[in-house]
């Protein structure tokens, strides 16, 4: 066999299988029928029928935050749901620092850009990670003050991202000084300086 043709064997070889690991990293792209939407693969291909009254289109991690019945998802290209994002701004959580809240069983944890669960659903409210840290409250509720909800009540502490308790749920409130790597805390009215762990 010379060489021409072991090379066009080869080619005949690689390129449906390039086109079709190209297609499958292709992400999926939303349509709307009859005041629904749905998604379709790039050749047209409905993959996902009408179903949803609001998308946004999959991320390069293959997942879509998407409206439908039972309020807001993210799905993955099986059209499987993953997780409940907490609502913020009338629509699904924005990441900080990688990080967006989910919600599971009333308690909010938080997932990552691919809709992982990476921190479990174990506090009653969080604040989005800045600085790499978190504050949480256990035993705190929102209560509606206009438009927006303040949050009452509670024990505060901090989580890091890998949620690690890193100032204890004791407090009634808590502030980060990531400089001096200490949080301020108060109890009671008391306020002091303690070390983060």
């Amino acid at each position: 066999m010379n060489r021409i043709s072991l090379q066009l064997i080869l080619l005949l070889i690689l390129v449906p299988s390039l086109s079709y690991s190209e297609s499958r990293r292709q992400p999926l792209v939303s349509f709307e029928e009859n005041d629904l939407f749905g998604f379709k693969n790039k050749t047209g291909k409905v993959i996902i029928p009408p179903q949803y009254s609001h998308v946004f289109d999959f991320n390069e991690k293959k997942v879509a935050f998407v409206l439908g019945k039972d309020g807001w998802s993210c799905i993955d290209s099986n059209n499987k749901h993953l997780l409940s994002p907490f609502i913020f701004d009338n629509g699904p959580d924005y990441l900080s620092e990688g990080m967006g809240r989910f919600v599971e069983k009333g308690k909010i944890g938080f997932f990552d850009s691919a809709c992982k669960k990476k921190i479990k659903a174990d506090y009653d409210f969080a604040q989005p990670f800045e600085n790499k840290f978190s504050i949480v409250c256990n035993g705190c509720y929102s209560k509606k003050s206009g438009e927006h909800s303040v949050i009452k009540g509670g024990k505060y502490g901090a989580i890091d991202k890998k949620g690690k308790i890193v100032v204890s749920l004791e407090y009634d409130s808590v502030s980060i000084d990531v400089g001096k790597k200490t949080a301020q805390v108060t109890n009671d009215g008391l306020k002091k300086e303690i070390k983060i762990r």
